[in-house]
């Protein structure tokens, strides 16, 4: 993408997002957060080339759930704002490996502290909102294949562009 552009929305395959609200702090409708994913997800279709995908579930919980979930999985004993768990490998969301291979309609999980969400948007002075909006982008960009952790310095940058361009999209949006 040129300097300047904003990431462009494809027309939109028919996702199935399911939310599961453990911790309702945020104070945010489930139909909401199903919109705000939904957006998220149609600017990066095109990051997935398997048509089957087409599935995501996002789970709300505080912070001592947060801490427990990162700490079963990244032997990290404290909470985070959001954690990714990519169903497919890279290669696989661009059309690699043979269909028998496919694990599903499900790109992944994503799994949010509400806490964490607010604490951050008041650190960071924007709105509650607007920190949910970047926990979706960058949660869903992970679970695309992009990572900022434990890559070369470029492929970071790619993935805070990436979060940036859709960012900015979507707030033109008015979403």
């Amino acid at each position: 993408m040129r300097r300047g552009t904003r990431a462009k929305a494809p027309a939109s395959r028919p996702w199935r997002i399911h939310i599961s609200v453990e911790s309702k702090k945020l104070r945010v409708s489930e139909s909401y957060m199903r919109r705000l994913v939904g957006n998220v997800l149609s600017f990066v279709e095109k990051d997935v080339a398997l048509p089957e995908v087409r599935e995501l579930h996002v789970l709300l919980v505080n912070d001592a759930r947060m801490r427990e979930i990162n700490f079963e999985f990244r032997k990290k004993d404290k909470p985070t704002d959001v954690l990714s768990f990519p169903q497919f490998t890279p290669r696989e969301l661009r059309g690699g490996g043979r269909a028998s291979d496919l694990k599903g309609p499900y790109l992944g999980d994503l799994v949010i502290s509400t806490e964490t969400t607010i604490r951050q948007a008041q650190e960071f002075e924007v709105s509650v909102r607007q920190e949910l909006l970047r926990l979706v982008v960058h949660g869903v960009l992970h679970l695309c294949g992009y990572d900022h952790e434990g890559v070369p310095a470029r492929e970071a940058a790619r993935m805070r562009r990436r979060e940036r361009s859709i960012r900015e999209s979507i707030a033109l949006e008015g979403s």
